[in-house]
């Protein structure tokens, strides 16, 4: 498929002009590009600009004056930012000129990591080692709720950091972060509405939203189940923030497996993304899925690079209108169902994902009709899905 980001950084691409670079931008795609992320590499900018701080940051400023800022990332933990990431915003088969230029300090925030010691919520995890237990009466009484949350300007998500590996959602109303304060002791319960938003996804024993199962000729495997699994904190950033989990020595009949799942969630994006790597996973294959406790209807559709399945229906919290999506960067997808009762993954449709390459992408995306009015129809969710999809699409190249 086209790559969903796709720039050419020829240092010939770029001009310097007063400490300023012009950098000329041009969408390829029919459609408008809103948002459409962008990453540059820092030995780029240094050969045109000589040394750059650790403190300096970017603005693109486009012809229009828009201003779009931008996060540096430490890609290969050496202390020093080697990427710079930002989003911008073209009208369908255009050319812009950016300029470019460096300042103080990080933009607004907009995308925020929450792991907590629910007794000490000073107390922030960087890395921490799963419980095996599947009770959530204990992962309660170490976590605030219960597992590392990320969350963007629009929606949120958690993990339950124990030997369900469960995803759930907090349906945001408020642009603003609010995992910080969400959950904490004595506060108020998240499974009732707040100014903030609220908890809105029963998952039970389900995959939830997104969470990833294995798949051999016996059916499906929970991950993490004993297996060494941890979290480590990738990078957190105003305008995309990254984390790992990881399980090691995952037995599954003969076999035992190790499996990295790369969560990113990126400011604006009414979803998270997906990126899985499976050692010794010989004859297994990877699953993702959607809850279907309260929908027993799916909807499946394609197109040429991306294949995408749905629910729609009054399955949040307190019977609201909720959509669910997972799409894939392929062509084709099939979905199944797990079994509505029994010891292992259960009330859940699922695709198994194409792992002809690794890292397996998908991406997983919510929508709530108390965050947004067009999610209230299954029309309209289905239209915001196609706009994210034709987002990913979009190809925006420097000449």
């Amino acid at each position: 498929m086209k790559s969903t980001i796709l720039v050419l950084f020829a240092v010939m691409l770029f001009t310097a002009c007063n400490h300023a670079l012009v950098l000329h931008l041009s969408n390829q795609s029919d459609i408008d590009l809103v948002n459409k992320p962008l990453e540059l590499e820092r030995l780029d900018l240094e050969t045109l600009l000589g040394p750059l701080s650790e403190t300096e940051v970017a603005m693109l400023t486009d012809e229009d004056g828009n201003r779009f800022p931008a996060q540096t990332e430490d890609r290969d933990g050496d202390g020093k930012w080697d990427l710079l990431y930002t989003q911008v915003s073209l009208p369908a088969n255009a050319t812009r000129h950016f300029s470019f230029n460096f300042a103080e300090g990080p933009g607004k925030t907009l995308t925020n990591i929450r792991f907590a010691d629910i007794n000490d919520p000073s107390r922030e995890f960087e890395s921490a080692e799963r419980l095996t237990s599947n009770d959530t009466e204990i992962s309660q009484q170490y976590f605030q709720f219960e597992g590392p949350g990320w969350e963007n300007d629009v929606v949120a998500f958690r993990n339950y950091f124990d030997a369900r590996n469960g995803i759930d959602i907090f349906g945001k109303t408020s642009r603003e972060m609010v995992l910080d304060s969400c959950g904490l002791k004595g506060g108020p319960s998240y499974h009732e509405l707040q100014a903030w938003g609220m908890d809105i996804l029963k998952v039970a024993n389900s995959l939830g939203a997104g969470a990833i199962a294995l798949v051999s000729e016996s059916g499906l495997h929970r991950i993490g189940p004993g297996a060494a699994g941890t979290y480590t904190l990738v990078h957190e950033g105003p305008l995309r923030s990254v984390f790992d989990l990881d399980f090691k020595g995952m037995k599954v009949n003969d076999q035992t497996v190790n499996v990295k799942h790369r969560i990113t969630i990126e400011a604006g994006k009414p979803y998270y993304k997906s990126e899985i790597w499976l050692e010794n996973g010989r004859n297994l294959q990877l699953a993702a899925g959607i809850v279907n406790l309260d929908s027993d209807t799916f909807y499946v559709r394609s197109n040429d690079n991306f294949s995408y399945f749905f629910t729609h229906d009054n399955q949040a919290y307190d019977g609201e209108k909720l959509g669910m999506a997972l799409f894939v960067p392929a062509n084709q997808l099939l979905v199944h169902t797990a079994p509505e009762e029994g010891e292992g993954i259960t009330q859940t449709f699922y695709t198994v994902l194409p792992a002809a390459e690794q890292p397996v992408t998908f991406y997983f995306m919510a929508g709530w009709e108390k965050q947004n009015v067009n999610y209230s129809s299954l029309e309209g969710f289905e239209k915001a899905i196609l706009h994210e999809i034709q987002m990913l699409e979009g190809i925006i190249v420097a000449e």
